[in-house]
């Protein structure tokens, strides 16, 4: 299996079951909606086709049709849409999850956040990320590899990585389904079919 929004994300079935579980429920939206499409395009050269209906009543059954497959194109999108979303939540539930649930994870998260949002160079958080995996301050690195993820310092992202491979490719996963999310132009397109 390989899906593609048709820009830069590209699902194999060799991903994570995150990615390939959401690829496969749009493949199914998406090949449901083709079906329709096929079915509305009949519908309507039958109409075309129908010799009893006058010019008046064809637009007036088209324009219903139309109407109905508008839609149903859209909630198709939105469906797809919520399907992103609600695994993007999952997974990022899941990664506050490593640092803690209790108040004070909480409070040393939000607190090791605010020192990553600090932290404007790569090298410096490449530094930073090595002292705080030494040191097996997971809160800071958490922080910091989010940071470090957003801003593409790729030495502290890799050293983050090298030692936390689970958190790593759901940090992966989840960019992936925004990349995928934040595309309404690509989801438009294969929708208007």
């Amino acid at each position: 299996m390989t899906f593609s929004d048709g820009s830069n994300v590209n699902i194999r079935s060799t991903d994570s079951e995150n990615l390939v579980g959401v690829a496969m429920r749009i493949k199914e939206l998406r090949d449901s909606n083709n079906h329709a499409s096929r079915e509305h395009a009949r519908a309507i050269d039958a109409i075309n086709h129908d010799p009893s209906l006058s010019d008046h009543g064809k637009k007036e059954r088209i324009d219903a049709l139309e109407a109905d497959r508008t839609t149903q194109r859209r909630s198709a999108m939105d469906q797809e849409k919520q399907i992103i979303t609600n695994k993007i939540g999952e997974l990022e539930r899941r990664l506050d999850g490593f640092v803690g649930w209790s108040s004070e994870n909480i409070m040393a998260f939000r607190d090791a956040q605010d020192r990553a949002e600090n932290i404007d160079d790569p090298d410096k958080a490449a530094t930073v990320m090595a002292r705080a995996i030494r040191t097996n301050d997971k809160t800071l690195a958490h922080a910091l590899y989010r940071r470090a993820v957003d801003q593409r310092w790729d030495d502290a992202s890799r050293a983050f990585a090298a030692d936390n491979p689970t958190v790593a490719q759901l940090v992966n996963d989840v960019q992936k389904l925004q990349q995928l999310h934040d595309n309404s132009f690509n989801r438009a397109v294969s929708y208007m079919g």
